[in-house]
């Protein structure tokens, strides 16, 4: 599940320029006094079109574990041209990147608000953080946590923002909350240390070539899930399109689909039932069902469908992101 990034285009540095620190307070039940909240920030002025710059590093302090737990991206835009050219973000830890991949383009597709006051949604919640089991992101101390911006087809040229949500444990905190100790930390789920990955699950894809105009099924997102995987979709986000109509998932080795009849997921600008949950929405991903999102493909093709209302969709006209849940049993 871990890629090493083989492609840098800046030098690493302990602490990129732009990037500020601020504690804000203590959080925690009382005898949890001494776990601290952290927010940290990062920016970048300009990223090659296909290269992936750092956007925040910060390495966790010695004496403390760290868990990540909410993260915001502030994407580029340029009102002149209406452009966006960032492609997605994702998540790594010493340059070992956890298989995240959040679409972030400013235009409907950013699929983790900043949560500012420009903003209709709140920052991005990975997990709710100070719980046994959860999926936060956990490191150990030393680690540096790294968050990565990729550009798309295009040089990003406007100012990308993000920042991250962490709370810092002492080994008292560990072993209180979690029932581990602070050298333990990133073996539990979520964490950068595990044997076998139990982890956030989130991938998206865009419309890669034009519908045929005929109303039938075509492949948005397809991924091969070997028989050692599982995963789990949880929410749903798309972009629609006028010319769009239904979306289902499907996972090819049952034959089993979701929803299971007409009219299935209704993805047409006037109604579209699956929110992005971007800056531009009133309303955030839409969260599945547990009889959807208790479903697990292993050995199998997850696709995610679409299907035209008579007249074709344009490459690119509909993207969608997925967030659940991966394991790895062996």
């Amino acid at each position: 599940m871990s890629i090493i990034f083989r492609k840098k285009s800046v030098r690493k540095t302990r602490t990129p320029k732009g990037t500020t620190i601020k504690v804000e307070g203590k959080a925690g039940a009382p005898g949890r006094r001494s776990v601290k909240y952290v927010e940290y920030y990062g920016s970048l002025n300009s990223i090659s079109a296909g290269l992936t710059e750092d956007i925040i590093e910060y390495t966790v302090p010695d004496g403390h574990c760290a868990e990540l737990y909410a993260l915001g991206v502030m994407p580029d835009y340029d009102p002149a041209t209406e452009t966006s050219n960032l492609e997605y973000i994702s998540i790594a830890h010493d340059d070992i990147d956890f298989g995240l991949k959040f679409l972030c383009n400013h235009i409907g597709m950013n699929s983790l608000p900043y949560g500012d006051r420009a903003s209709k949604q709140p920052i991005r919640l990975l997990d709710y953080p100070m719980r046994r089991g959860n999926l936060t992101l956990k490191f150990n101390e030393g680690v540096e946590i790294e968050v990565k911006a990729t550009a798309g087809t295009s040089d990003v040229s406007k100012t990308v923002r993000a920042r991250i949500k962490l709370l810092l444990y002492e080994p008292a905190d560990v072993s209180a909350i979690f029932g581990t100790t602070i050298s333990n930390f990133a073996t539990l789920p979520g964490g950068h240390d595990q044997s076998l990955p139990q982890l956030l699950f989130a991938d998206y894809a865009k419309l890669s070539a034009a519908t045929g105009g005929d109303r039938r099924w075509t492949d948005l997102y397809s991924k091969k899930v070997q028989d050692y995987e599982q995963i789990k979709i949880t929410h749903v986000g798309v972009k629609p399109h006028a010319n769009a109509d239904s979306l289902k998932l499907y996972d090819l080795r049952l034959k089993w689909e979701a929803p299971e009849y007409e009219p299935y997921w209704k993805i047409n600008e006037q109604y579209n039932a699956l929110p992005f949950g971007d800056d531009d929405d009133y309303q955030p991903t839409q969260k599945l069902p547990s009889v959807v999102a208790d479903h697990i493909y292993t050995n199998t093709t997850l696709k995610v469908q679409i299907r035209d209302n008579g007249s074709a969709i344009p490459a690119g006209g509909v993207a969608c992101q997925l967030f659940g849940v991966y394991r790895r049993v062996r």
